[in-house]
């Protein structure tokens, strides 16, 4: 039995120092989108928000990327090559002037206008 444990032992020891053939290297897409309420589509499927950043394993290819934030969306083909991690962004920014309310304020300056009914002075 003593032989067999040392057989044991100096094929694990031969097995641990041996070079492992490195793996492959991942093929990636990393995501970046502003605002974090954004939704991210890859391919047609949701896979996330912009609330943080993510790396997807994808095929090697071209690879579709659609990002929708309320009424507004984005779409984009990019395009990957294998073993590579391919990094994209897009941040929806705000179309008004800066200090332009959203919604524009009635005038205050300006007193009501006075109606009078349709048939008034007949």
């Amino acid at each position: 039995m003593p032989h067999m444990f040392t057989l044991s032992l100096a094929l694990a020891v031969a097995l641990a120092g041996a070079p492992k053939a490195s793996a492959p290297k991942k093929t990636l897409l990393k995501i970046e989108v502003r605002p974090a309420s954004a939704i991210v589509y890859v391919d047609g499927k949701r896979k996330g928000t912009g609330a943080k950043a993510m790396s997807l394993p994808v095929e090697p290819g071209r690879h579709t990327i659609r990002i929708v934030q309320g009424r507004d969306e984005h779409q984009e083909v990019v395009s990957v090559k294998k073993g590579e991690t391919t990094n994209w962004s897009w941040t929806f920014e705000d179309d008004r002037k800066a200090g332009q309310p959203s919604v524009p304020e009635p005038e205050a300056s300006s007193p009501p206008k006075e109606t009078s009914p349709p048939d008034a002075g007949k």
